[in-house]
C-alpha cells in the first residue's frame, strides 16, 4: 500500500494546475453546432406515427414487442415518442375539457339567472293574489 506524502500531493496538485491551464478553452460562441435531431435519429413521419398508435391500442405499452415491428428504432426511441404523444394529447385534451366545463357553468349561470327571474315574477304574482284575496274578505 503507498503511502500519501505532502510532497507527492503537492506536486500532483501543481501538475494538475498546469494541465488545466493548458488545456484549451471553449467559448460559448465556439461551441460545437448542434446536431440536426433528424439526422442522428430519422424523424417520426405520420405513417410511423399511425403505425405506432396502432401497436399501443393493440399491445398497450409493451416497447420490446413493439421495437421489434420498428426495425430503425430503440425501444427508447419508441417509448420517448408515446411519451411525449401522450403529454400532447393529455394537454390538448385536458385544455377542450376545460373549455366545455367553462361553458357549461356560463350556461348554468344564465339558466339560473333565467329562473331566479321566473321565481321573483311568480312570488310576485302569488303576491298579488294573495292581497287580492284578503281584500275580498
Amino acid at each position: 500500500m503507498a503511502s500519501l506524502s505532502s510532497e507527492g500531493s503537492t506536486k500532483d496538485s501543481e501538475t494538475l494546475k498546469e494541465l488545466l491551464k493548458q488545456r484549451p478553452r471553449i467559448q460559448k460562441k465556439q461551441q460545437a453546432t448542434k446536431i440536426s435531431k433528424c439526422n442522428s435519429n430519422p424523424c417520426w413521419n405520420q405513417e410511423d406515427l399511425k403505425k405506432l398508435e396502432k401497436c399501443v391500442s393493440i399491445l398497450g405499452t409493451d416497447f420490446d414487442l413493439i421495437q421489434l415491428l420498428f426495425k430503425n428504432r430503440t425501444r427508447k426511441q419508441i417509448m420517448n415518442k408515446y411519451k411525449k404523444a401522450k403529454i400532447q394529447y393529455d394537454r390538448k385534451h385536458k385544455e377542450k375539457f376545460l373549455r366545455i366545463q367553462d361553458a357549461l357553468k356560463k350556461e348554468q349561470e344564465v339558466q339560473r339567472h333565467r329562473l331566479g327571474s321566473i321565481d321573483s315574477i311568480d312570488l310576485n304574482i302569488a303576491l298579488d293574489i294573495h292581497e287580492l284575496s284578503t281584500k275580498k274578505e
